[in-house]
C-alpha cells in the first residue's frame, strides 16, 4: 500500500495500455454520448476528422481505468478533489492508448494524517502523440504512526 509519503514529486507510474475498438466507440457513444461524430459513419465522414471519433468523455474513462490499475488502486484513502483536463486530439477507432502518471506536488496536513498529492497525467495515442492531458488533485492519507 502507497502512502502520501511514498508519493514524492517526480516519482512517474506507466500505465498499461488500452485499445479504442469501434464496437466499443458506439457502444458507449449510443449509451453515453450520442452525437453523430460518435455513431454515425457516413455523418462522421463528411467530418472535420474524416471519420468517426470517440467521445472524449470515453476517452476520460479509459484514463481512469488505466490511472487506478498503475496507481490508485494501491495508494491509501484516495478520493478526488477535483481536476484539469485538457482533449488535445481525437482518438479513432483502432487507436491503442497508453501513458503516465507523475506526482507533481504533495501537500502534507499531518494534523488531518492526510495530504493533497496533485498528480500530472498524459495518454498517448499508438503515434506517440498526446490525445489527453489530466491534473488531479486527490486526498491520500498519511502512513499511520507506529
Amino acid at each position: 500500500m502507497l502512502y502520501a509519503e511514498d508519493l514524492t514529486p517526480g516519482r512517474e507510474f506507466p500505465f498499461g495500455t488500452w485499445t479504442m475498438t469501434e464496437a466499443d466507440v458506439f457502444a458507449y457513444a449510443r449509451e453515453w454520448d450520442p452525437l453523430p461524430i460518435h455513431t454515425d459513419p457516413e455523418h462522421a465522414a463528411s467530418g472535420p476528422h474524416g471519420g468517426v471519433i470517440a467521445s472524449g468523455l470515453h476517452t476520460l474513462a479509459v484514463y481512469q481505468r488505466l490511472a487506478a490499475a498503475a496507481l490508485w488502486s494501491q495508494t491509501s484513502g484516495v478520493g478526488g478533489r477535483g481536476f484539469q483536463v485538457g482533449f488535445r486530439r481525437p482518438v479513432k477507432p483502432g487507436t491503442t492508448l497508453t501513458g503516465k502518471a507523475r506526482i507533481d506536488r504533495v501537500e502534507h496536513r499531518p494534523e488531518r494524517g492526510r495530504s493533497v498529492v496533485w498528480v500530472v497525467s498524459q495518454l498517448t495515442g499508438d503515434d506517440g502523440e498526446v490525445v489527453l492531458d489530466i491534473t488531479v488533485d486527490a486526498i491520500v492519507f498519511m502512513r499511520p504512526a507506529e
